[in-house]
């Protein structure tokens, strides 16, 4: 009964999830986490970026749920920030906010849906253990991943990668061939 997502993703809302990247991009950039003077960014540690980017594939991947208790939440989160983004674009520079869902969507499998469960399992575990910095950049991470994951640029096919990925891990791990 796994069908095909049908939320839609607008302007607004991407524009919604490439901010949040732009955000934690910039900081990471601009604070490093390495040796060096603070603010300079001297070290640049590209393993702090890994919660970020974790959760984020997250978010991908649970938009593409078509249902259930984390496609809904995917859904609802989805809707309000595209409706966010939708209105501060045309507050902001008067413009239009068009559709801009990718065509041809894939789906979670049903061993890539039992994948994901596991996987949110593992992040909630993050959460739970992690300090508020780790709780910001995983709460974040979701909600730029959800925004991004339909979308028809290069994070939608980011998206559809972690799908394939996610179907033939689910069912590596699980032991259900489909």
């Amino acid at each position: 009964m796994n069908g095909v997502t049908t939320a839609t993703v607008s302007l607004g809302g991407v524009t919604i999830g490439l901010g949040i990247v732009a955000w934690h991009l910039t900081k990471w950039w601009r604070t490093g986490g390495g040796k060096g003077a603070p603010g300079t960014g001297g070290g640049r540690d590209p393993k702090l970026l890994i919660p970020f980017a974790t959760s984020m594939a997250l978010g991908m991947i649970a938009i593409t749920a078509a249902g259930g208790l984390i496609g809904t939440a995917a859904g609802f989160v989805l809707n309000s920030g595209s409706m966010l983004g939708n209105w501060s674009l045309t507050a902001v520079t008067g413009t239009e906010t068009p559709e801009v869902t990718r065509s041809g969507l894939k789906a979670l499998s049903p061993r890539g849906c039992a994948l994901l469960v596991i996987y949110f399992v593992i992040l909630a575990a993050m959460w739970k253990s992690g300090a508020k910095l780790l709780k910001g950049k995983i709460a974040s991470g979701v909600i730029a991943g959800i925004m991004l994951g339909l979308s028809a640029g290069f994070s939608g096919m980011a998206s559809v990668t972690l799908v394939s990925v996610t179907n033939t891990v689910g069912g590596k791990i699980t032991g259900v061939v489909l």
